[in-house]
């Protein structure tokens, strides 16, 4: 596991960032959800995939922010779980798959 000094000589274990996985049933309610999250959440990566006729977004915020990203993307959606293995699920069976996806959809915000 990553770990780093702190000042006064402790240590202290530093986790990677785990990615969070959301079901939506419309593009529209996923729209909104990055919508708002971009202006609230720091968002430090995300990928999106589409298996039939639902979107999965994976996101990856800072972990200080994960209940409030947690909060906001289920107002809109649904959680699937965390973890690089959902994420990687996705990636592998989405029919489409987008790298980047907020990063990309605020441009049009």
């Amino acid at each position: 596991m990553p770990w780093e000094r702190k000042g006064g000589g402790g240590i202290r274990i530093v986790s990677p960032p785990v990615p969070l996985t959301f079901c939506f049933e419309t593009v529209g309610h996923l729209m909104d959800a990055v919508e708002r999250a971009v202006h609230t959440l720091h968002v430090l990566s995300s990928a999106l995939g589409r298996i039939g006729s639902r979107f999965f977004l994976c996101v990856t915020v800072r972990f200080s922010e994960r209940i409030a990203a947690r909060s906001l993307f289920t107002e809109y959606g649904e959680y699937v779980g965390a973890g690089a293995l959902t994420a990687a699920y996705i990636a592998e069976r989405a029919e489409t798959f987008i790298p980047n996806a907020a990063a990309r959809m605020t441009r049009y915000f």
